[in-house]
């Protein structure tokens, strides 16, 4: 009797065991689970809608307080000459590009946040890019496109944040 009492105990112990066991790798799997990174993809989508947003709002410095939505849209009616030169001896289209690279290391490139900036006219395609700073993302980003009509056909402004 003795014998079946203490054989029965083990076998308790080892079903407490097993289940200890268990419950400690459920535990540490659901604890130390990779989060889902729905933060930083948010943050992406925001950075290059706030980027584009205050770029195109821009007021040049040196070239008659105008836009950059403005010399934008200049230089997407005949980008070889475009018809408005700055005070500083730039035209529109290379004033727009200097300024865009002034603002976008100053601020992505610092953060270290590789994009991709480019405008273009929609009928001409993303082929011929009146701007282009940044390296094209390779794997995921969030992109905001802004559209803008201009003589020549719509300008599309686009932001890639990687």
């Amino acid at each position: 009797m003795r014998d079946k009492g203490q054989m029965e105990i083990m076998g308790l112990a080892i079903v407490v065991l097993l289940v200890s066991m268990s419950l400690i790798f459920a535990v540490y799997f659901f604890a130390f689970k990779e989060p889902k990174d729905f933060k930083g993809s948010f943050t992406q989508a925001q950075m290059a809608s706030n980027m584009l947003n205050t770029f195109l709002k821009t007021k040049s410095a040196d070239c008659s307080d105008l836009t950059m939505t403005e010399l934008l849209q200049n230089c997407a009616q005949n980008p070889s000459g475009p018809s408005i030169t700055c005070e500083n001896g730039m035209n529109s289209c290379e004033y727009a590009e200097d300024t865009a690279s002034t603002i976008f290391s100053k601020t992505l490139d610092e953060w270290k946040v590789n994009y991709e900036f480019r405008a273009y006219i929609a009928s001409a395609g993303p082929v011929d890019d009146l701007v282009k700073l940044g390296e094209a993302c390779k794997g995921s980003k969030k992109s905001k496109l802004f559209p803008i009509p201009s003589a020549a056909g719509t300008v599309m402004v686009k932001m890639d944040v990687c």
